[in-house]
């Protein structure tokens, strides 16, 4: 059998219109493991998923309230995340074992990032979070302690950090539950993001991309395959022109020709492109790139971007 990580992209348990109760979020997260149940009885699988709607939830019920108990900071936030969405998936998961017979239980791993705390990315947060405020919400709580800003062209965001992810601190444990003939669910969000202080780890606050931690824990693994699952059949090149072509079979040279060329954006398919880059230079056998609802057609090289060595 093969180690493969699957990274879920948001669309696996919200789409676009979508309300953000937990029945719908188990819904479709049941519809992800439906198309991904052949090859998680096949071969050694690890999911791991995004957060970001979940975690923008999180943090408008965590606001700082007068009379209510303390915010948590963003960290721990990140950490909740992954228990909410542990559970939705675990469920989902459930409900297809029993349906299909799958003899594999799923385990959900509470997984810790390492990012360096001299990352550039701390003197410079790019990553918006949360809710949008409008212009006299800013004004009220833009010099709240510890939060940055951005303007964009839908009002006020909150900004964070999003540092390089170094090492996936729960690594041992994701694989021994792998080897133990268990579904890893984990590094949900990109890990909780921890600094390391002396010999101990603490929790900072910052986003990790999901897909570039998904590389790094596959790499720790030492997985075979990286598939990272969105909501677009393929890469793109000229996205958005008239003469967008799609990319389907890819070498390594020929998709790190494009990525430095800014052929991908860096709020969507940038990290994707750069986490399967990143996966195959350092050992990797295959990256694809393709959509949750033709997860069939791009595990059998029939649709998406597939990259080779």
């Amino acid at each position: 059998m093969s180690k493969i990580v699957i990274a879920l992209g948001g669309n696996a348990l919200m789409e676009n219109g979508d309300s953000r109760d937990y029945g719908t979020q188990v819904k479709r997260a049941r519809r992800a493991f439906e198309a991904l149940s052949t090859i998680i009885v096949r071969e050694d699988v690890v999911i791991t998923h995004g957060n970001g709607p979940q975690v923008g939830d999180l943090i408008v019920r965590n606001q700082p309230v007068e009379g209510f108990p303390p915010a948590m900071p963003m960290h721990t936030l990140g950490a909740m995340s992954q228990g909410l969405i542990g559970e939705i998936l675990i469920e989902a998961y459930e409900q297809v074992r029993v349906k299909n017979g799958i003899g594999k239980e799923a385990s959900n791993i509470l997984t810790r990032t390492l990012v360096d705390e001299n990352d550039p990315a701390f003197q410079n947060p790019t990553k918006p979070v949360g809710r949008v405020y409008s212009e006299e919400e800013y004004q009220s709580i833009k010099n709240m302690e510890n939060w940055h800003f951005m303007k964009t062209e839908k009002g006020w965001r909150r900004c964070v950090a999003s540092p390089m992810p170094k090492d996936i601190l729960e690594k041992n444990a994701i694989m021994s539950s792998l080897t133990s003939g268990f579904l890893p669910i984990c590094t949900g969000g990109g890990g909780i993001p921890v600094c390391r202080d002396g010999n101990v780890y603490r929790g900072v606050d910052a986003v990790i991309d999901k897909d570039l931690a998904s590389y790094i824990l596959a790499h720790m693994i030492e997985a075979e395959e990286l598939i990272i699952l969105t909501d677009v059949e393929n890469a793109y090149i000229n996205f958005g022109n008239e003469n967008q072509i799609p990319l389907h079979e890819i070498n390594l040279g020929e998709i790190e020709k494009y990525y430095d060329e800014g052929q991908f954006s860096k709020g969507s398919m940038g990290p994707k492109i750069l986490a399967a880059i990143s996966f195959i230079k350092h050992g990797g056998k295959t990256a694809r790139i393709g959509s949750l609802s033709m997860a069939s057609g791009l595990l059998e090289g029939k649709t998406g971007t597939i990259i080779h060595s």
